[in-house]
């Protein structure tokens, strides 16, 4: 089966939140067959950071969303955007 690469900006619901013990607990509640491959954190403004991050999920109809999902169902994240998508 195809892989494809997701690159989605994580915007965090508070600017005191750990980016990475987000980025740790997002990588440990990924869906089977979905990996965390690389990430990096951007200023934004007023000192918030966002989390710029790209996933390798399996070729499947609502994989996206599968992720979308599995990311916004935390606390600490107010906004989830797909940035990019493509087949590897």
């Amino acid at each position: 089966m195809a892989k494809v690469a997701i690159i989605v900006e994580i915007l965090p619901a508070d600017p005191a939140i750990n980016l990475d013990d987000l980025i740790n607990r997002i990588r440990e509640k990924l869906p089977e067959g979905f990996e965390l491959k690389s990430f990096e954190t951007r200023p934004v403004a007023f000192g918030l950071s966002l989390i710029k991050a790209m996933f390798v999920v399996p070729e499947e109809e609502g994989a996206s969303e599968k992720l979308e999902k599995a990311i916004s169902g935390f606390e600490d994240v107010q906004e989830v955007n797909i940035v990019a998508m493509t087949r590897l």
